[in-house]
């Protein structure tokens, strides 16, 4: 097996790049060690795997010897994140993405121990719905909605940590919108908290399924999600099937771990 090193920019290191807390969180968990970019040897015979590509990696590593990866999980709106010199293969953990652009399909697997609270949290279901998202114009819309079914929903900004993993195992269910109406892909990371927490995933309609067929997740259109969410989410065997497919498929066939050893 190759010497597997990720990579993680000082910009992130410092305190940036917050929305890449859990993926650094799964691959310390993974027992990997994380580096610096700045420290990417390219003459050696590692393998290394970072994310994002930003301004300290857009010289890249050109001729290197090393294998370096690049784990694309931004969906490349604009030239930033593109893919520097000396990048042998390039990640994408959406399946209509990575088709869409020539890169590998790579699903990020989850980590139970994602969930900080464990068991011991006091009654669930005390929210109907989390959407744990940055709340664009267009996912406002499907909040208003959803509020105005009388479905009680869970807070959606300033959580981390323990209050983020309490928060979630008290929802029924979490539920995504797209953030553009161009990008119909699965949100990886979000699919990963939801199976370590044991919640089943309702998400506006994606493009391509990748591995998650109708028994890992229901879909719907954007302009039904609001109604479909509220046909369902309070039906307790719909939602305990869902919750424990995605975290078998996650959290057991599907881990983030093994995910790497498998491509690698």
């Amino acid at each position: 097996m190759a010497n597997i090193i990720f990579c993680a920019t000082d910009f992130y290191l410092k305190g940036g790049y917050r929305s890449y807390v859990d993926f650094f969180k799964l691959v310390d968990l993974a027992g990997y060690p994380i580096i610096p970019v700045s420290e990417i040897d390219p003459d050696s015979d590692n393998t290394y795997i970072f994310t994002p590509a930003n301004a300290e990696t857009i010289n890249g590593w050109p001729n290197a010897k090393a294998e370096i990866i690049l784990w694309q999980l931004e969906w490349m709106l604009t030239d930033e994140h593109n893919t520097p010199p000396g990048v042998t293969r390039v990640w994408a953990s959406d399946a209509w993405f990575a088709k869409d652009r020539a890169y590998e399909y790579v699903p990020i697997g989850s980590d139970i121990r994602l969930n900080t609270v464990g068991s011991n949290f006091p009654l669930k279901n005390v929210f109907d719905v989390s959407l744990l998202s940055y709340q664009t114009p267009r996912r406002q819309v499907v909040t208003r909605q959803l509020l105005d079914k009388g479905l009680v929903l869970a807070p959606v900004s300033g959580l981390e940590g323990i209050r983020r993993s309490l928060t979630l195992v008290q929802s029924r269910a979490m539920v995504h919108v797209h953030q553009h109406d161009n990008v119909p892909g699965v949100a990886p990371l979000r699919w990963a908290l939801a199976a370590a927490h044991g919640l089943p995933l309702i998400s506006e309609s994606v493009r391509d399924y990748g591995i998650f067929d109708y028994r890992y997740m229901m879909q719907s259109r954007y302009d039904t999600l609001a109604d479909f969410v509220k046909s369902v989410v309070r039906d307790e065997h719909i939602m305990q099937d869902y919750a424990a497919s995605l975290q078998r498929l996650l959290c057991e066939e599907y881990t983030f771990k093994k995910v790497i050893e498998q491509h690698v």
